[in-house]
């Protein structure tokens, strides 16, 4: 259950749709994996990148929130911001990061609807 006035609650919350939903569409990679990529592992950092960029631009978390609960540098999470702007100007990438975020969006609501149910 989630206590939708909890700030870090929502924030866990909603950092799971996100990575669950990107885990979906990088069915190779482990949540382990996205979470922490191991070294040289390019997609896996890439999958992390599009979490990131989910919790920034799809769900409007402040990126310096997002810098201190992730514990990354403000550099790295514009980086991940810059790379996955960059790569959604490829239509097929675009097509698959729209239905991780729509997919992320859809798990967030389940989630917190059954919290108001309960």
């Amino acid at each position: 259950m989630v206590n939708l006035f909890d700030q870090q609650q929502m924030y866990e919350a909603t950092l799971h749709a996100a990575t669950m939903a990107v885990q979906d569409g990088f069915p190779h990679l482990s949540v382990r994996d996205i979470l922490d990529p191991p070294h040289m592992w390019f997609d896996a950092a890439l999958a992390r990148q599009v979490v990131m960029h989910l919790m920034v631009r799809e769900f409007e978390w402040p990126k310096r929130r997002v810098v201190e609960v992730e514990d990354r540098s403000r550099e790295a999470i514009n980086r991940a911001l810059r790379t996955i702007d960059g790569r959604l100007e490829n239509r097929r990438f675009e097509n698959h990061y729209r239905s991780m975020a729509r997919q992320a969006r859809d798990l967030l609501s389940l989630r917190l609807s059954d919290s108001e149910a309960a």
